[in-house]
Protein backbone atom coordinates (compact mmCIF):
# COMPACT_ATOMS: atom_id res chain seq x y z
CA UNK A 1 0.00 0.00 0.00
CA UNK A 2 2.76 2.44 0.96
CA UNK A 3 4.72 1.52 -2.19
CA UNK A 4 1.64 2.12 -4.38
CA UNK A 5 0.97 5.49 -2.74
CA UNK A 6 4.62 6.54 -3.16
CA UNK A 7 4.58 5.41 -6.79
CA UNK A 8 1.36 7.36 -7.44
CA UNK A 9 2.81 10.54 -5.94
CA UNK A 10 6.00 10.08 -7.96
CA UNK A 11 4.00 9.68 -11.21
CA UNK A 12 1.95 12.81 -10.46
CA UNK A 13 5.06 14.89 -9.70
CA UNK A 14 6.80 13.56 -12.81
CA UNK A 15 3.83 14.41 -15.03
CA UNK A 16 3.57 17.92 -13.56
CA UNK A 17 7.26 18.65 -14.08
CA UNK A 18 7.22 17.31 -17.64
CA UNK A 19 4.45 19.71 -18.63
CA UNK A 20 6.42 22.72 -19.68
CA UNK A 21 4.58 25.93 -20.14
CA UNK A 22 4.82 27.62 -23.51
CA UNK A 23 5.58 31.29 -23.76
CA UNK A 24 2.71 33.22 -25.32
CA UNK A 25 3.92 35.36 -28.22
CA UNK A 26 0.57 35.62 -29.98
CA UNK A 27 -2.96 34.23 -29.93
CA UNK A 28 -2.30 32.58 -33.33
CA UNK A 29 -1.90 28.96 -32.22
CA UNK A 30 0.31 27.60 -35.03
CA UNK A 31 2.55 30.68 -35.09
CA UNK A 32 2.92 30.58 -31.31
CA UNK A 33 3.86 26.87 -31.39
CA UNK A 34 6.42 27.54 -34.13
CA UNK A 35 7.98 30.45 -32.23
CA UNK A 36 8.26 28.32 -29.09
CA UNK A 37 9.85 25.56 -31.20
CA UNK A 38 12.32 28.03 -32.73
CA UNK A 39 13.19 29.43 -29.29
CA UNK A 40 14.89 26.08 -28.55
CA UNK A 41 16.99 26.29 -31.72
CA UNK A 42 20.25 27.86 -32.78
CA UNK A 43 20.52 31.60 -33.43
CA UNK A 44 22.74 33.00 -36.18
CA UNK A 45 23.74 36.42 -37.46
CA UNK A 46 24.29 36.45 -41.24
CA UNK A 47 26.23 39.06 -43.23
CA UNK A 48 25.87 39.67 -46.96
CA UNK A 49 28.79 38.42 -49.07
CA UNK A 50 27.67 37.93 -52.69
CA UNK A 51 24.85 38.28 -55.20
CA UNK A 52 24.26 36.18 -58.33
CA UNK A 53 21.61 35.16 -60.87
CA UNK A 54 20.44 31.66 -61.70
CA UNK A 55 19.32 31.15 -65.31
CA UNK A 56 16.56 28.81 -66.57
CA UNK A 57 18.90 25.81 -66.33
CA UNK A 58 19.90 26.73 -62.75
CA UNK A 59 23.36 27.80 -63.91
CA UNK A 60 25.01 30.67 -62.03
CA UNK A 61 25.66 33.85 -63.98
CA UNK A 62 27.36 36.70 -62.19
CA UNK A 63 26.38 40.19 -63.31
CA UNK A 64 26.54 42.20 -60.11
CA UNK A 65 26.08 45.67 -61.63
CA UNK A 66 22.76 44.78 -63.28
CA UNK A 67 21.51 42.85 -60.26
CA UNK A 68 22.19 45.62 -57.74
CA UNK A 69 19.96 48.01 -59.63
CA UNK A 70 17.09 45.47 -59.67
CA UNK A 71 16.85 44.61 -55.98
CA UNK A 72 17.48 45.93 -52.54
CA UNK A 73 19.96 43.94 -50.57
CA UNK A 74 19.53 43.00 -46.93
CA UNK A 75 22.99 43.56 -45.49
CA UNK A 76 22.26 41.53 -42.35
CA UNK A 77 19.81 38.72 -41.62
CA UNK A 78 19.07 36.98 -38.33
CA UNK A 79 18.48 33.25 -38.75
CA UNK A 80 16.97 30.89 -36.18
CA UNK A 81 17.00 27.16 -36.91
CA UNK A 82 15.55 24.24 -35.03
CA UNK A 83 15.66 20.94 -36.92
CA UNK A 84 13.19 21.29 -39.83
CA UNK A 85 12.29 24.98 -39.43
CA UNK A 86 14.08 28.25 -40.05
CA UNK A 87 12.91 31.70 -39.12
CA UNK A 88 14.47 34.73 -40.82
CA UNK A 89 14.41 38.35 -39.68
CA UNK A 90 15.52 40.96 -42.22
CA UNK A 91 14.86 44.51 -43.36
CA UNK A 92 12.61 43.89 -46.37
CA UNK A 93 11.58 41.54 -49.15
CA UNK A 94 9.45 41.52 -52.30
CA UNK A 95 6.22 41.64 -50.26
CA UNK A 96 7.41 44.37 -47.84
CA UNK A 97 7.74 41.83 -45.03
CA UNK A 98 10.42 41.86 -42.36
CA UNK A 99 10.45 38.16 -41.54
CA UNK A 100 9.44 34.75 -42.84
CA UNK A 101 9.37 31.12 -41.76
CA UNK A 102 10.69 28.21 -43.82
CA UNK A 103 10.19 24.44 -43.62
CA UNK A 104 12.75 21.83 -44.67
CA UNK A 105 12.17 19.96 -47.92
CA UNK A 106 11.75 16.31 -46.99
CA UNK A 107 13.78 15.19 -50.02
CA UNK A 108 16.68 17.67 -49.82
CA UNK A 109 18.35 18.09 -46.46
CA UNK A 110 19.52 21.72 -46.74
CA UNK A 111 16.62 23.23 -48.74
CA UNK A 112 13.81 25.06 -46.91
CA UNK A 113 10.61 26.33 -48.56
CA UNK A 114 8.86 29.55 -47.55
CA UNK A 115 5.59 29.13 -45.68
CA UNK A 116 2.53 31.24 -46.39
CA UNK A 117 2.05 34.76 -45.06
CA UNK A 118 0.72 34.86 -41.54
CA UNK A 119 0.29 38.59 -41.00
CA UNK A 120 -3.52 38.41 -41.18
CA UNK A 121 -4.18 34.75 -40.41
CA UNK A 122 -2.46 31.96 -38.50
CA UNK A 123 0.59 30.18 -39.93
CA UNK A 124 -0.35 27.30 -42.24
CA UNK A 125 2.59 24.97 -42.81
CA UNK A 126 0.76 23.15 -45.61
CA UNK A 127 1.01 26.17 -47.91
CA UNK A 128 4.61 26.27 -49.10
CA UNK A 129 6.14 28.26 -51.92
CA UNK A 130 8.53 26.14 -53.96
CA UNK A 131 9.54 29.24 -55.95
CA UNK A 132 10.95 30.98 -52.89
CA UNK A 133 13.31 28.86 -50.88
CA UNK A 134 16.58 29.06 -49.03
CA UNK A 135 19.59 26.84 -48.77
CA UNK A 136 21.44 26.69 -45.45
CA UNK A 137 24.65 24.65 -45.17
CA UNK A 138 27.68 24.93 -42.92
CA UNK A 139 26.91 28.52 -41.86
CA UNK A 140 26.24 29.66 -45.44
CA UNK A 141 22.84 31.00 -46.43
CA UNK A 142 21.55 31.41 -49.99
CA UNK A 143 18.17 33.03 -50.45
CA UNK A 144 15.87 34.83 -52.88
CA UNK A 145 13.84 37.54 -51.19
CA UNK A 146 13.05 39.76 -54.17
CA UNK A 147 13.24 37.78 -57.39
CA UNK A 148 13.38 33.98 -57.51
CA UNK A 149 16.27 34.11 -60.00
CA UNK A 150 18.38 36.52 -57.92
CA UNK A 151 20.18 34.79 -55.06
CA UNK A 152 21.87 36.52 -52.16
CA UNK A 153 24.64 34.68 -50.34
CA UNK A 154 25.40 35.26 -46.66
CA UNK A 155 28.02 34.09 -44.22
CA UNK A 156 26.51 33.19 -40.84
CA UNK A 157 27.98 32.92 -37.38
CA UNK A 158 26.30 31.09 -34.52
CA UNK A 159 25.46 33.27 -31.53
CA UNK A 160 26.41 30.75 -28.88
CA UNK A 161 26.08 31.81 -25.26
CA UNK A 162 25.76 35.44 -26.35
CA UNK A 163 21.98 35.64 -26.20
CA UNK A 164 20.07 35.35 -22.95
CA UNK A 165 16.62 33.74 -22.93
CA UNK A 166 15.07 37.21 -22.70
CA UNK A 167 17.01 38.36 -25.79
CA UNK A 168 15.91 35.26 -27.71
CA UNK A 169 12.27 35.94 -26.85
CA UNK A 170 12.66 39.55 -27.90
CA UNK A 171 14.10 38.48 -31.27
CA UNK A 172 11.25 36.01 -31.78
CA UNK A 173 8.69 38.75 -31.10
CA UNK A 174 9.70 40.15 -34.51
CA UNK A 175 7.57 37.40 -36.06
CA UNK A 176 4.35 38.71 -34.51
CA UNK A 177 4.19 41.58 -37.02
CA UNK A 178 5.18 40.18 -40.39
CA UNK A 179 4.53 43.24 -42.56
CA UNK A 180 6.91 46.18 -42.25
CA UNK A 181 3.92 48.54 -42.55
CA UNK A 182 2.52 47.11 -39.27
CA UNK A 183 5.64 48.18 -37.36
CA UNK A 184 6.30 51.65 -36.04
Amino acid sequence: MKCTKTLSIFIIILSLTSCSEQYVYTDKKNLNNTLNFLSQGEFFSCTFKNLYVKDENNNTKEDIKKIKTKSNINKNINLIQNKNKIGLIYKQDKWNNGNSIYLRDEMKKNIFFMTDFYSEKDLDEKNLSTDYYLKFTENNLEISLFDKKIKSAYSCIKLEKILSEAMKKQLLKNFILQKNSERL
